[in-house]
């Protein structure tokens, strides 16, 4: 069983600061997978090694979320997404991961599946960017990094296995906490950055982002049977409550079992 987990929590550094952003960009797969993690940490090697040389710059100083300036610009949006397509059939064809291009992943996700959706309110984000860099990144990064007593930074496309659970779990809540903040610092930058109605559909998309992960994480963790050690801020991203044995999901103000 493998979990995706590519979304990047922080990283890098602004000019005129000191402070810096802890990277985040991990998978975790399980004993029960019919290879093993070194499979995919191959395939990141060869897609790190292709972007680089496609884009000329570190890959350190990408970060899938927030959405990157790489991906607001068209022209290196649609080179993006043909590395991240070689690297999901990478892991589909070397590594029999014969779900990698179905389940919910950074590059999927504004590749595939929510592909127009995304080139419809690039521009908007495009816009925003630099503000909300400014502003969330720093805001969100230092908020994360007060609650949280993990420090340590990993590695570009960092694959856990199971022995590493316990880290894994903490760079999960991290994650989600980061998102939560940066969701509720961008939008009223978006509002005043772009038209109503154009600022509407980008916060519908980052906000499906954020969802569309956290669900996907939760989902794991039910099928998985280590639903109690979802991080809370994952949990809520997820709008999910879990009472006992019971698992609901939240719809507005309604339950749903």
């Amino acid at each position: 069983m493998i979990i995706r987990l590519t979304a990047i929590l922080v990283l890098g550094t602004v000019a005129f600061s000191t402070a810096y952003r802890l990277k985040r960009d991990f998978m975790y797969v399980s004993d029960v997978n019919g290879t093993d993690a070194d499979c995919f940490e191959r395939c990141n090697s060869k897609y790190q090694h292709d972007f680089e040389y496609s884009f000329n710059m570190s890959a350190s100083i990408f970060y899938d979320f927030p959405f990157h300036p790489l991906v607001l610009d068209y022209t290196t949006f649609l080179l993006y997404c043909k590395l991240a397509e070689q690297r999901t059939r990478c892991y589909v064809e070397q590594c029999k991961d014969t779900s990698a291009d179905t389940v919910f992943s950074p590059s999927n996700f504004i590749c595939s599946f929510k592909r127009t959706h995304f080139t419809n309110v690039r521009q908007c984000l495009a816009d925003a960017e630099p503000i909300t860099f400014l502003k969330c990144d720093h805001q969100c990064h230092d908020e994360v990094a007060r609650s949280s007593n993990e420090q340590k930074e990993y590695g570009m496309n960092q694959v856990f296995s199971s022995p590493d659970l316990s880290r894994y779990e903490k760079e999960l809540g991290m994650l989600c906490s980061f998102q939560t903040c940066y969701l509720q610092c961008m939008i009223p930058i978006v509002d005043e950055v772009c038209a109503p109605d154009m600022s509407h559909k980008t916060v519908d998309l980052v906000r499906s982002f954020i969802q569309w992960h956290a669900t996907d994480i939760s989902d794991w963790h039910a099928v998985a049977g280590r639903f109690e050690e979802l991080p809370d801020s994952c949990r809520q991203l997820a709008n999910i409550l879990y009472t006992g044995r019971n698992l609901w999901r939240l719809e507005g103000d309604a339950l749903v079992d």
